[in-house]
């Protein structure tokens, strides 16, 4: 019982049932509107018309009485009775009918003019009667008032037998518009309730599937191409977070194996250690935990949209000169600043310097012997070159290179590899700040291109 009670429930609150229900209820309210103002013109016509008649047969008779003669009973049209009256109230001439009746009104219009007077019905259990008087002056009988009765019954009658059928043919159509809305509602909801049903099967490992599209490029048709869009922005977003989490593990993993290999190797001997040795070891592969950390932690703020950079005047070419005699102190490559010319933009000091240092680490640690620099305004923007002499990066491979954890080489582990992360936070940071990044065409080795909005 109560889960028949909750189907019910659930028919009765669905979209199906209120916008049928909401059809019925428009088609009523046009209907009974409808039908109104027909049951009305048309009552008003038949009274108009009762009305008409009566006048017609009151205006022949005073025309009778005025010119003398008037007749006993006086002349009427069908569904009219008339009374003579004169000025003391007695009835002078009448139709058979009421020949023996009190006269039917006490109402006296003025000469000349007519009034249409409502009456007690001549047949007992009838509506009210109309009647129109009239005043006239007879020559043989003095001042009298002519009254025109008919009765509203037949008009009456036939109002309410329309009304009746105008309610069965409302109640029909109602039935109808509702059996009409309830079909069409629920063949435009199919591919909507297919839709459901297939959103409800997918899980987090089905996110492979699509909801069927109908053929119509309607609303529906829309909301299905939507959500497969979403579908596959999920399994992407999906397929991303499972990698950079199986990367992030084995970036972890590398360098808290070798600190713990060579702590566990002290420790077993310990009279044989160089424990100074061992302390620049964990130094080392700690810094290295300390930078991959802060790149996770980077690109999580990245993808939460929490990476909003300041609004503040920058000298870019400040930022390179001192990467660039940061990479000469090391002296491991040669550096070539000779391109660094002015350059000043708006944005977020400590970011655009991790970009510049990102990007001056990544070509040193691919170059065979030299590092070039330059910033330059081109077409209002400002241009920052990072260029090395290495193997260079073939063109197929130019967009992957910012992805997350993406590297060419294979060597994961080696000492010279990087996280993986390095470029993709510097196309972050460079987005951010509302710039471009590509890697150019160069001679010979890679050339990195970072156009980054004036100051304004």
């Amino acid at each position: 019982m109560a889960e028949r009670l909750v189907a019910l429930r659930g028919l009765l609150g669905s979209l199906r049932m209120r916008t049928a229900l909401a059809a019925a209820l428009a088609v009523a309210m046009t209907l009974v509107l409808a039908c109104g103002g027909l049951v009305w013109a048309v009552h008003r016509s038949l009274i108009d018309g009762l009305v008409t008649t009566a006048t017609d047969t009151a205006n022949e008779v005073t025309s009778l009485a005025a010119a003398g003669a008037v007749p006993d009973p006086p002349p009427a049209q069908p569904g009219v009775v008339v009374q003579v009256v004169d000025a003391s109230g007695h009835v002078v001439a009448a139709t058979s009918s009421i020949a023996r009746r009190h006269p039917v009104a006490s109402v006296r219009p003025a000469l000349g003019t007519s009034q249409v007077i409502a009456t007690p019905p001549l047949v007992p259990g009838d509506d009210a009667d109309l009647t129109v008087a009239m005043s006239v002056q007879s020559p043989t009988a003095g001042l009298v008032t002519v009254y025109a009765v008919t009765s509203v019954q037949g008009a009456e009658r036939s109002t309410h037998l329309l009304m009746v059928l105008l309610a069965a043919v409302t109640g029909i159509l109602l039935v109808v518009a509702a059996a009409v809305g309830w079909v069409l509602v629920g063949r435009a909801l199919q591919p909507v309730e297919a839709i459901r049903a297939e959103v409800a099967d997918i899980t987090a490992r089905d996110l492979h599937r699509r909801v069927p599209e109908p053929p119509q490029l309607d609303e529906i048709g829309r909301l299905a191409a939507t959500m497969n869009e979403t579908l596959a922005r999920l399994e992407k977003a999906t397929d991303r977070q499972r990698q950079f989490v199986s990367d992030a593990s084995h970036e972890l993993r590398s360098p808290l194996a070798a600190l713990l290999a060579q702590v566990e190797v002290a420790r077993a001997h310990p009279e044989s250690a160089d424990w100074s040795a061992v302390a620049d070891a964990v130094v080392v592969e700690g810094d290295r935990l300390s930078r991959i950390v802060d790149d996770l932690l980077l690109m999580a703020r990245a993808d939460e949209g929490q990476l909003e950079p300041r609004r503040d005047p920058v000298d870019l070419d400040e930022l390179v000169l001192a990467e660039g005699r940061r990479l000469r102190a090391q002296r491991r490559v040669a550096v070539d600043l000779h391109g660094v010319g002015a350059g000043r933009v708006t944005g977020d000091a400590d970011q655009l310097s991790r970009m510049v240092r990102n990007l001056a680490d990544n070509a040193e640690r691919h170059a065979r012997g030299t590092v070039s620099f330059g910033v330059s305004r081109i077409n209002g923007h400002v241009q920052l070159v990072v260029a090395d002499d290495g193997p260079g990066i073939p063109p197929d491979q130019r967009e992957r290179v910012f992805e997350r954890f993406a590297r060419l080489d294979t060597a994961r582990d080696r000492p010279t590899g990087g996280t993986g992360l390095g470029l993709a936070i510097v196309g972050e940071i460079v987005a951010t700040h509302g710039g471009t990044i590509h890697v150019a065409d160069s001679p010979g080795g890679a050339r990195f291109e970072v156009e980054l909005p004036v100051e304004d």
